[in-house]
């Protein structure tokens, strides 16, 4: 992996943050399944998979890691690195029945996983289910009732020693070694990693941003999304019978003068009567050259960030699909998701993260 040298002392810096008072950017790098690669060994649980079970439940034998690339997101002006945590999400570690899954971190992966206890740092062990701050709800047979009450959350503050290579090489490698002194069959199943890095730089300046007005259509069962504040008040002016107008869904970036920004591109169907928006060029890219006639490319739409990317001001936008109305929904609201997961999931289907974007 080709490694990234930056000619400035972070000690030195660090050390001067406290006279000159510089500006603190976070940036936010996700690894989960959508980072999935089997030849390279990265294991994260797929929405919907088996826990429990291979590919993504790994035992004493099946150590693995991950690495977070973050070059293209260290922000413009940088001098160094303040601080910076990853937040491990994991299913079923049991540390009371005498698991240990220790976590490492190393510059970069290594051509061998066979001496990563001795070379990495070790940051610690993850988090059993059993003491997470998701409660355990026990059924009357003494078993835990909730699959999802399984899941824990471990953060760990990265070491002087991490923060300067990851500066350096604008990379950090993880490494998982499960269940490291008992090998004694048990077993760990990893959701995501999530970097989160303060650099120290100047603040960058605010984007020019706009609203993503939302209507509802009863006569259609499907939502509309828009930022043409035109189009938006001809629908309330001509289609209040159709189109019901339900506020802004979030506020997007006009256009890239954050460079890590990307566009959010917009495609109707004729066929389907609705719109389909994704920020995944791959998807773009198929439906223009063999979609066509179904769906019809209509440029991008606004800006926002990338699902591997999320500047702490900004949230998520969910991504659902129904196959019985042949249509897409998107909310930044964390209720509005959960409440159609848990309500509706026989109609949409949780697809993932689709962007990030501001709360109005």
């Amino acid at each position: 992996m080709k490694t990234i040298r930056m000619s400035v002392l972070t000690t030195c810096v660090v050390l001067l943050t406290g006279v000159v008072h510089a500006d603190i950017v976070a940036i936010q790098h996700t690894m989960d399944y959508r980072n999935n690669d089997w030849l390279n060994d990265i294991w994260f649980a797929e929405p919907g998979a088996i826990l429990d079970h291979i590919p993504f439940c790994r035992n004493c034998l099946e150590d693995w890691g991950w690495t977070h690339v973050v070059t293209n997101r260290i922000p413009a002006g940088a001098t160094g690195i303040e601080s910076a945590t990853v937040t491990i999400i994991a299913w079923k570690i049991d540390v009371e029945q005498g698991e240990d899954d220790i976590i490492y971190a190393l510059p970069e992966q290594p051509a061998t996983t066979t001496n990563i206890p001795k070379t990495g740092t070790k940051l610690g062990m993850l988090n059993s289910y059993m003491t997470s701050p998701i409660a355990v709800v026990w059924s009357s047979n003494g078993q835990i009732n909730n699959y999802e009450k399984l899941w824990s959350t471990t953060t760990f503050d990265l070491p002087a020693n991490t923060i300067d290579d990851l500066w350096t090489n604008g990379q950090v490698y993880f490494h998982i070694d499960i269940d490291q002194t008992n090998a004694d069959g048990m077993r760990a199943t990893l959701e995501s990693a999530v970097l989160r890095i303060n650099y120290i730089a100047p603040k960058p300046p605010t984007p020019p941003m706009f609203d993503v007005h939302r209507f509802w259509s009863p006569v259609l069962c499907g939502h509309f999304y828009t930022t043409n504040e035109e189009e938006m008040q001809w629908l309330i002016d001509n289609y209040p019978h159709v189109w019901t107008y339900e506020g802004i869904a979030y506020r997007a970036m006009v256009d890239d003068t954050d460079p890590m920004a990307v566009p959010v591109h917009r495609f109707w169907s004729p066929v389907f009567g609705t719109h389909f928006y994704t920020i995944n060029e791959n998807e773009v890219d198929n439906l223009i050259v063999n979609y066509p006639y179904f769906w019809i490319y209509e440029g991008p739409m606004f800006y926002a960030y990338p699902t591997d990317y999320q500047p702490a001001d900004t949230y998520p936008v969910h991504r659902f699909w129904s196959g019985t109305l042949a249509r897409h929904f998107y909310t930044i609201y964390e209720d509005e998701m959960q409440w159609l997961i848990d309500n509706y999931s026989h109609v949409w289907t949780y697809e993932g993260i689709a962007w990030h974007a501001f709360m109005p």
